[in-house]
């Protein structure tokens, strides 16, 4: 019968037991979608003396990374599986990605005899990370200004591959928010340069990584070609294309885009949806000989795993897209299951003592990552605009409230990953500041100042802005969404005053532009606004337009 490794959960007692034990730790970050994770499950962790060393001279810790992004971001060796070798207090030894069985019983041989011999190296590294941590959180007060934005731009130019769309060489990865940027900056410039370079990119996806069976966007191509997917299909990447595709349609009216779109919401509601409660399931699996099967023979065989766990952070980018689309395309079905969803989340994964929960089986777990509330705080911004109820207003406040008392860094700016828990362990004893989710954060925060005009919400994302105004360049073309949230900050709001045409609002949510704030008077209104033509009333800063009463005059205004 064959050894098996005897995993441990992350926690205190496991750790516990590698410091009275005086052994290493073996970190296994893994994911129910992950191939390679399978791979190494099925060769190495099965292999009789590979299992016997682990069981015997190691403290081995299995970690399911879309339940611990928290983890995940420490511990990454650059892709999954990450096999990684900690001490006792948690702190990384060495590591690797896939180790296969051969190789991997040399790497345990070493770890376990270096081990005790290299303690004073690995306290003196705990030290260097403390300090390195404490300097992160220095503001460097950089000026702020258009030429942010158009040095970023650059780096999208200089990083584009006119063959075949993308960015970068292989593995190619969707870039969502690279797109988001390029559709903005050919509106605002009308410069055909943009549109083409997202255009060619939607395409060369869409003949590459798109599932032409079930439909559906797989997460990325081992080749630059786009040509060689790696076959599991991730909530997240299907969110951000969603919307990319959505609005390609909004832009250029070709139907191929509108198609393409459709058919990401029917995969998602057939396959990664709860239909009846609401909720977006995280991924399905990659399954290879599955798909390399003909679309008719796929009838006859199972579909690959589908993960039911619901994670907030991409439920909430699933609903932001689905509220999107469904204004583009005049979708109510998909709106409303988008609303569904957002109450389905209230109820179950949400409390105003610990705010939002990081997913849900059936039970809420842990609380305190940045990630769900800024991802669910921009859904429930548009589920207001969408629906014009108070009910989301008022746990729009709340959350926003809860993000600047518990993650804002107010002596410094800029916003840390998660809250500090008396039981955290290892690295996870250490708040970070991410770049692309302090990014984000600085245009929901924008975002929030446009609609409810407070001040220190404007005045959290200049700071955050400011902070990584010298950090943002070494990002590459990743820096896309730091890019959107310095024009929000130089340009203002968009404000449409929507005067008893409840129809025109789907106007203003298809619009691409995060600095679009929509507010609906009602005719039978007590509060008197001044207004007598029925239409759409538009400011853009002190500049305010006669009221627009053409639903297609109105999606153009917004464009532009």
């Amino acid at each position: 019968m064959q050894t098996k490794v005897n995993w441990l959960e992350w926690g205190k007692e496991s750790f516990e037991k590698a410091k009275k034990e005086d052994k290493p730790i073996l970190l296994d970050l893994t994911a129910v979608w992950c191939h390679w994770c399978h791979v190494m499950d099925s060769t190495s962790y099965s292999d009789d003396e590979c299992a016997e060393i682990i069981n015997k001279d190691f403290i081995p810790i299995k970690v399911y990374i879309d339940k611990r992004p928290d983890i995940r971001e420490r511990y990454n060796m650059g892709g999954f599986p990450s096999t990684v070798f900690l001490n006792s207090e948690g702190h990384i030894i060495t590591g690797d990605t896939y180790i296969p069985p051969q190789r991997f019983k040399l790497m345990l041989e070493n770890v376990k005899n270096a081990y005790k011999n290299r303690e004073d190296e690995i306290k003196k590294r705990i030290i260097e990370n403390e300090k390195i941590q404490k300097e992160k959180s220095i503001n460097t007060k950089s000026k702020i200004n258009q030429d942010n934005i158009k040095e970023i731009l650059l780096s999208i130019e200089d990083n584009f591959d006119s063959f075949y769309g993308g960015f970068g060489a292989q593995p190619k990865f969707p870039s969502p928010e690279v797109l988001d940027l390029l559709f903005l900056q050919y509106k605002k410039t009308q410069n055909e340069k943009y549109l083409d370079m997202a255009l060619k990119t939607l395409d060369g996806m869409y003949e590459g990584i798109h599932d032409k069976a079930d439909f559906g966007f797989f997460r990325y191509s081992v080749t630059q070609d786009w040509k060689m997917p790696h076959y599991e299909k991730m909530l997240d990447t299907n969110a951000g294309l969603l919307r990319n595709y959505a609005v390609a349609f909004n832009i250029t009216k070709n139907e191929k885009y509108k198609k393409i779109a459709k058919e990401i919401i029917n995969y998602v509601n057939n396959f990664l949806s709860d239909q009846k409660n609401g909720g977006f399931y995280g991924s399905q699996d990659a399954d290879e000989e599955f798909y390399h099967l003909k679309p008719e023979e796929r009838k006859n065989k199972k579909q690959p795993y589908v993960d039911k766990t619901i994670y907030v952070d991409w439920n909430a980018m699933m609903i932001s897209s689905y509220i999107k689309t469904g204004a583009v395309l005049n979708d109510d079905s998909t709106i409303q299951f988008a609303i569904k969803t957002v109450d389905f989340i209230l109820d179950k994964c949400y409390d105003n003592k610990n705010s939002l929960f990081h997913f849900f089986d059936g039970k809420a777990s842990i609380n305190g990552l940045l990630s769900d509330n800024i991802y669910f705080l921009n859904c429930l911004i548009d589920t207001y605009f969408i629906t014009q109820n108070q009910k989301y207003f008022v746990k729009i406040k709340e959350i926003a409230e809860f993000i600047l008392d518990n993650f804002y860094d107010k002596e410094n700016g800029g916003f840390y990953d998660k809250i500090i828990k008396e039981e955290d362990l290892g690295t996870l004893k250490y708040k970070e500041k991410q770049f692309l989710e302090n990014s984000f954060s600085a245009i929901i925060f924008l975002r929030l100042y446009f609609l409810i005009k407070d001040k220190k919400y404007k005045q959290a994302a200049e700071r955050t802005i400011s902070f990584f105004a010298d950090t943002r360049l070494n990002f590459s073309y990743f820096a896309s969404m730091y890019a959107i949230a310095v024009d929000m900050l130089l340009n203002g709001e968009i404000k449409v005053d929507i005067f008893n045409r409840k129809d025109m609002i789907n106007a203003c949510i298809a619009s691409n532009n995060p600095r679009v704030v929509v507010n609906f008077i009602d005719k039978t209104s007590k509060a008197d606004f001044g207004y007598e033509v029925e239409g759409a009333y538009v400011c853009k800063g002190i500049l305010c337009k006669s009221p627009i009463e053409d639903i297609d005059k109105l999606g153009e205004e917004l464009l532009n």
